[in-house]
């Protein structure tokens, strides 16, 4: 791994403001992870458990196992939440990605306002990682392998679990509820493999988690507090004079205590 790697994460100049303002006070910059069942649409599911069913069905033919003892329709969400079953905890992330000025990326920003792709140092945030007890994650997009590795998996769990019409059911030593929290993390569309997406995740229980109203729906949320010294560049994404963007961002920063000697800025080369 490059040691000089970066991860850039897509969003607005006014998030970004949100992000630094105040950061003084404790030298730290704000982040809002959010919950990864609030980001599907339309009652979607993260990919990759459509993988994790398919690895069910696949392991259930090569073991000759008949239809009626089929476990393939195996409930992952709880009745009437889009919360998975098992453990009390729910996955959170803050995307990040390979990509220092991608158009997709730029696109996913669903905004006309001025657009800010912030540069993370990589081994700054696996530092963070490790003392918050919070995981790097890299999407993988290799659907055959995953497939594999999660039939392979079942060898061990697929005794583990079992259900019926009205209940779920779960041996004490099932490792089944960490193959589905991987399935969402883990494993993404291989259309999408050119964004090398990566996740900045944490797990939190409703009681845990911080609440806002947006678009005519409560959004859980986890607020993090980062290290300064995790910001290495800023790439703007702008139609407007991008010097007039530039220089409040260099005189933000100064004021709220960041080294912009550091702080590589930079115009997208990208037009949206």
């Amino acid at each position: 791994m490059n040691n000089k790697m970066e991860l850039y994460h897509y969003t607005t100049l006014e998030s970004f403001w949100k992000m630094i303002s105040m950061s003084a006070e404790n030298e730290k910059v704000s982040i809002e992870l959010f919950n990864i069942m609030h980001r599907m649409e339309n009652g979607e599911s993260p990919y990759g458990l459509s993988v994790l069913r398919r690895a069910i069905g696949e392991y259930e033919s090569r073991n000759n196992i008949p239809s009626e003892q089929s476990k393939i329709e195996v409930p992952f969400f709880r009745n009437d939440r889009v919360m998975l079953v098992g453990p009390d905890k729910e996955m959170y992330i803050f995307p990040l990605s390979e990509c220092p000025d991608n158009k997709e990326w730029w696109t996913s920003v669903s905004s006309l306002e001025t657009k800010v792709a912030i540069g993370f140092d990589y081994l700054a945030l696996v530092d963070y990682c490790i003392s918050a007890n919070l995981f790097l994650l890299k999407c993988k997009y290799d659907e055959a392998k995953a497939l594999e590795v999660f039939i392979n998996q079942l060898d061990t769990e697929y005794d583990t679990f079992d259900y019926d019409e009205e209940h779920s059911r779960f041996s004490v030593h099932t490792k089944f509820f960490s193959m589905m929290y991987n399935a969402c993390l883990e494993v993404d569309d291989p259309a999408k493999s050119d964004s090398k997406e990566w996740r900045l995740t944490s797990f939190a229980s409703p009681l845990e988690a911080s609440y806002t109203y947006k678009d005519g729906k409560i959004i859980p949320f986890e607020l993090l507090k980062l290290p300064q010294n995790v910001i290495k560049s800023i790439c703007i994404q702008t139609n407007g004079y991008c010097d007039i963007v530039i220089s409040g961002i260099l005189g933000l920063l100064e004021k709220e205590g960041f080294d912009t000697e550091v702080i590589e800025i930079r115009k997208s080369a990208i037009h949206v």
